[in-house]
């Protein structure tokens, strides 16, 4: 479909904006608000009694996390947790929702803010509780941390800050760590605040189009940590812990020495966050190559990259009757097993609301009150497709587990029974104009007595977004402000774009949607209007409710469902990209026009649902600039097995763009690779560590600045840039695609 490409800044009007740091204007800690007044005229003090001069003062306590964090603050971390793949050069971080959790507390040395945060990555037998890096913990009360233990160097609180009565019961986990380990690991206090920045990004391709046409920016920041230290290339488990410094101050290395020569003592760190994972050499599982794969099994014209099962050897069906399997299995068919009304085993052709061909809709439609009415008989062949039959039930099924929606309903109906009898003359005439054919006069009666609001005096964005009002001074056959009313619309709209529909109905076989795959699709607007059919059929006592329902939903109706504004399509994506970039951007276009997101929804760890107002033409898969890499680049020619024998880093202008040099370069010619970066943490120390301190130094005199780089301009050089695949339509010719 197209190469990997470097995605540009995610609009021209934002670029990704690197910010050193987010400190509160007030950290965690007690403090004393004292308030002092004097009283002048003309600038004369004239309370010389200075009755006033004692002031009022108040104690006060900012409270920050300390303990523990909440999970919905954690954005994503990489490598995923209990990945596998290649990672020796990528530095692993989280990416943090709350942008100024790192600084909340004031971990201060030199004058300058700390964070009082870093992320420490353990390999395999470094950690005493926690051999095989498996990311167990040890749960202790912060009563015990503020207590003794033997043999254990706990944090030592400040004073100034001492934990709370209240903090005492909370449970943390909490790891121990060899104080050699804890030498090797920790950022020195210069090199802790290069190692975490926020990042402002534009999140507008990263969830639903609210309006159609948006294109205005949805800002968000990002605390990222960093962890400084490369995965071993040949191989190794590891896991990572975002630990607290607090208490810690004194324990970080001064960067000195790098081989650790104190007393052997083992330390017990507040684990605030944890994952392990897995680097295996030969096995790149970042986002260019996932995508590749997507590349690689896309088939003749990409279509592999259509939602079905994929045909099975290359013989050509010979006979009407295999030429009509064949068909239906590309039109997205399955045979499924079934009973027939007597009890009879058999099978029956379904296929979901995702069909690989655009499913032409039917224009002689008629409402389905039951399933059955929705069966469809195949008499040359004497089966059943159960395709809208299925989808009936569906709908039907979410809506009776919705005891909410089933009582809004009946409750909405009675109302619109109340004002028929009102307005129509007795129950039983309205009845009898019903039973006998004549529901369009009733609906006549109806509107000329009750005057029921129509979609003409509604702009069209409203009545796409909520129900209509009511001109002032009528009477509407229903309020459109009732609530019973915006609960039922606001369901059906939902279920439209078959919210709470199972995974099952959508996919029904597995080898329709593998692992490591992206499928795109067209939605069948007969397969969602059935399902709603099933949905309004709870509750449904007589003939009059359906022309109840018209008289509300339908396009003459008080709250009509507003069509879309074109086919719907999507795209179903099962991969690790899920979990690894949870705000990875998909942008649909037509031409250059950006088209609408209807719904997006990972409906498990490593599947996500795209949902598309129209047909796009291309589709962009990005990275999120906030979940974009920490790491160090390939040289265009050549290459070791171990990147820190030959990797650079490929030097930017501080505004984001590339100077065209590198480290080492010009400026490093008799030290090829990046060892001279890595500490030296003596003999049988964990390995590959960078000292963030050297490179920030070599940086700075390769960049020509006249200051230490700023964390802002540590995160521009280290960064790798956001990666973009995109995959372009060929033009579909609508022929006579099966609707059954």
């Amino acid at each position: 479909m197209s190469h990997l490409e470097y995605a540009p800044d995610p609009d021209p009007s934002l670029d990704v904006q690197f910010i050193d740091s987010l400190v509160p204007q007030v950290t965690a800690g007690r403090y004393t608000l004292t308030a002092h007044q004097t009283l002048t005229r003309n600038g004369t003090r004239v309370d010389e009694d200075g009755y006033l001069d004692g002031g009022a003062s108040q104690d006060v306590e900012v409270r920050a996390p300390r303990f523990t964090l909440q999970p919905d603050w954690i954005h994503g971390t990489y490598p995923t947790p209990g990945a596998t793949g290649l990672y020796d050069d990528v530095l692993p971080h989280i990416t943090l929702d709350r942008p100024t959790l790192p600084w909340e507390r004031d971990e201060r040395a030199g004058g300058g803010p700390l964070p009082w945060l870093a992320l420490l990555v353990f390999g395999e037998g470094e950690l005493p509780g926690d051999p095989h890096c498996l990311g167990q913990t040890d749960a202790r009360t912060v009563e015990q941390l503020t207590g003794t233990e033997d043999g254990v160097v706990l944090p030592a609180f400040d004073p100034a800050d001492p934990v709370t009565d209240d903090d005492q019961a909370t449970v943390c986990r909490t790891v121990l760590v060899p104080r050699s380990v804890f030498h090797a690991l920790a950022p020195t206090a210069s090199e802790l605040p290069l190692l975490t920045h926020v990042r402002r990004v534009n999140r507008q391709h990263q969830g639903l189009t609210s309006v159609p046409g948006d294109d205005l920016i949805q800002v968000g920041d990002y605390a990222v940590v960093v962890g400084n230290r490369l995965p071993r290339a040949a191989g190794g488990r590891y896991v990572a812990h975002l630990v607290s410094l607090e208490g810690w101050q004194s324990y970080l290395p001064d960067g000195t020495k790098e081989s650790y020569d104190g007393p052997d003592e083992t330390l017990r760190l507040i684990s605030l966050w944890s994952w392990s994972f897995e680097t295996i050499p030969d096995h790149a599982p970042g986002f260019a190559a996932l995508t590749e794969h997507f590349v690689d099994t896309e088939g003749d014209g990409g279509s592999a990259l259509l939602l079905r099962v994929p045909p099975s050897g290359d013989r050509s069906p010979s006979g009407d009757d295999q030429k009509e399997v064949a068909d239906r299995l590309r039109d997205g068919y399955l045979p499924v097993s079934c009973h027939t009304e007597s009890g009879r085993a058999t099978f029956a052709w379904y296929r979901g609301p995702f069909v690989p061909q655009p499913a032409r809709p039917r224009t002689d439609r008629e409402r389905r009150r039951c399933a059955a009415e929705a069966l469809i008989h195949l008499e040359q062949y004497g089966i059943f497709d159960v395709s809208l039959a299925t989808a009936f039930t569906a709908g039907r099924g979410v809506a009776l587990a919705d005891h909410q929606f089933g009582a809004a309903l009946l409750r909405l109906r009675g109302k619109v029974q109340r004002a028929a009898d009102k307005g129509a003359g007795a129950r039983a005439r309205i009845e009898h104009l019903v039973t006998n054919g004549l529901a369009d006069h009733l609906g006549r009666a109806l509107r000329t007595t009750a005057r029921v609001v129509t979609p003409a005096a509604v702009t069209p964005v409203a009545a796409a977004t909520e129900p209509p009002a009511a001109p002032g001074g009528d009477d509407p056959l229903v309020d459109p402000r009732d609530e019973d009313l915006a609960l039922v619309r606001d369901r059906l709209l939902g279920l439209r774009n078959l919210a709470g529909v199972p995974f099952a109905h959508l996919v029904p076989d597995t080898r329709m949607l593998p692992a490591e795959s992206l499928r795109f699709f067209h939605v069948d607007p007969d397969w969602t209007a059935t399902l709603l059919d099933g949905a309004l059929s709870v509750g449904l006592a007589h003939s009059f409710d359906l022309k109840a329902d018209e008289l509300v939903f339908g396009p003459d109706g008080v709250a009509p469902l507003p069509e879309p504004a074109g086919p719907v399509t999507g795209l179903l994506i099962r991969s690790q990209l899920v979990s690894g970039w949870p705000a990875l951007e998909i942008r649909p276009y037509d031409g250059e026009k950006a088209l609408t997101v209807l719904r997006r929804e990972a409906l498990a760890d490593d599947v996500l649902l795209v949902l598309v107002e129209g047909v796009p033409t291309r589709v962009e898969i990005t990275e999120p600039q906030q979940g974009v890499h920490f790491g160090i680049d390939e040289p265009d020619e050549g290459g070791s097995d171990d990147p820190l024998d030959d990797g650079i880093i490929r030097l930017r202008a501080l505004t984001g763009a590339d100077l065209g040099q590198e480290i080492p370069g010009k400026h490093f010619p008799e030290t090829p690779g990046l060892r001279s970066y890595v500490r030296n943490t003596g003999a049988g120390g964990p390995d590959t560590v960078l000292s963030v301190a050297r490179l920030a130094a070599g940086l700075k005199g390769a960049l020509a600045l006249d200051h230490d780089p700023t964390p802002s301009e540590f995160a521009i050089q280290m960064i790798n840039a956001a990666q973009r695949r995109t995959f372009t339509t060929a033009p579909v010719t609508t022929g006579d695609h099966r609707n059954g």
